[in-house]
């Protein structure tokens, strides 16, 4: 964890940088290549926006102070291929559509934040606690394990 990234400026900053290289790192990726087992960028997309859309969901509870988010699967590996099986009809580009809006959203939730805010423990959505601050880098840090994926199958 990055816990020195405690402004909301800082962390978009952060997240943001990460999510323009895993950006740049898809334009140039042939659709098809399976990345990680048995999944191909559109896979990898729909699963990091699925995690985004938890995120996003524990933060507006936590702003609203109502009772933590939890995820309704707690095991991840369900979770992970749920979200993948949602959108197998979907186009690549539905899905990238998707992965671009939804960071959007969160993002304009994130700027709302106050530095306290982000030095609050709260209930994650999978039963720990940690800083809200934490939890955000938590995007980031997706993305770059996925952008590493990328690059070890690119060379």
């Amino acid at each position: 964890m990055i816990t020195y990234l405690m402004d909301p400026a800082g962390l978009l900053e952060y997240i943001d940088q990460l999510r323009e290289q895993l950006s740049s790192q898809i334009e140039n990726i042939d659709p098809s290549l399976e990345i990680s087992p048995g999944w191909t960028i559109k896979e990898i997309l729909g699963h990091i926006t699925a995690w985004e859309i938890v995120i996003h969901k524990a933060i507006r509870a936590f702003l609203a102070k109502e009772p933590p988010y939890f995820l309704q699967e707690q095991n991840f590996d369900i979770f992970n291929q749920e979200a993948v099986d949602y959108r197998a009809s979907w186009s690549l580009e539905e899905v990238i559509q998707e992965w671009k809006q939804v960071r959007k959203e969160l993002r304009g939730t994130i700027t709302t934040l106050s530095e306290n805010d982000l030095a609050v423990e709260m209930v994650l959505p999978w039963g720990s606690e940690r800083p809200l601050a934490e939890l955000i880098e938590i995007l980031g840090e997706h993305d770059f394990e996925h952008l590493e994926d990328i690059q070890k199958l690119m060379g």
